[in-house]
């Protein structure tokens, strides 16, 4: 019997001596902590482009780039995605939702405007006053956050077009399509 309490209290006893560390590398989150967007393809028409210098994992910042052949007096638009997924923001460089970067707007009043009406649907349109300016280049700038613990990895956000409208350097108001690339939760 003393010969036995001594295996124990010596260690003895089998099982090869050896101890594991416990694992400290926590379980993945089923939550995303990032979006990931690819761009549409290059094209004749309006599209958003991701804006890799503005961007950070939890902000995605969308630059629309309109035709290259085409110039314009402004242009205005209703987007729409899954308000429970992500949430329109002003991009980091603005004081509100749409960013004007092309258009030349006079002092003072601004026919700039950047709405989020709910639902995730954001209202948008910016407009000179004269002149025209050519469209092949990003024209405004919008932005999305992650909604936090609210999507989980590998999720699709949708990106949509309700209504677009573009002023035409003639004073003609046109309808356009917007081409949109995929806006993954990662």
């Amino acid at each position: 019997m003393c010969a036995l309490l001594m295996t124990f209290a010596c260690g003895g006893g089998g099982g090869g001596g050896g101890t594991s560390a416990p694992s400290t590398t926590p379980p993945a989150s089923p939550w995303a902590s990032a979006l990931v967007y690819a761009d549409p393809p290059s094209g004749n028409g309006f599209r958003f482009v991701a804006n890799q210098a503005l961007s950070t994992p939890t902000r995605l910042v969308l630059d629309l780039v309109g035709p290259a052949a085409q110039s314009g007096q402004g242009l205005s638009f209703i987007l729409k995605t899954d308000a429970s997924k992500v949430t329109w923001v002003a991009p980091s460089t603005a004081s509100g939702l749409v960013q004007n970067v092309a258009f030349n707007l006079l002092p003072g009043p601004q026919a700039l405007v950047g709405l989020d009406k709910g639902g995730g649907s954001l209202h948008g349109a910016v407009y000179q006053n004269s002149g025209s300016i050519p469209l092949g280049q990003p024209l405004v700038r919008v932005c999305l956050a992650l909604n936090s613990g609210a999507v989980g990895t590998g999720v699709s956000v949708p990106l949509t077009l309700s209504a677009g409208n573009n002023l035409s350097n003639g004073g003609v108001i046109a309808p356009i399509d917007i081409a949109f690339g995929s806006l993954t939760a990662k």
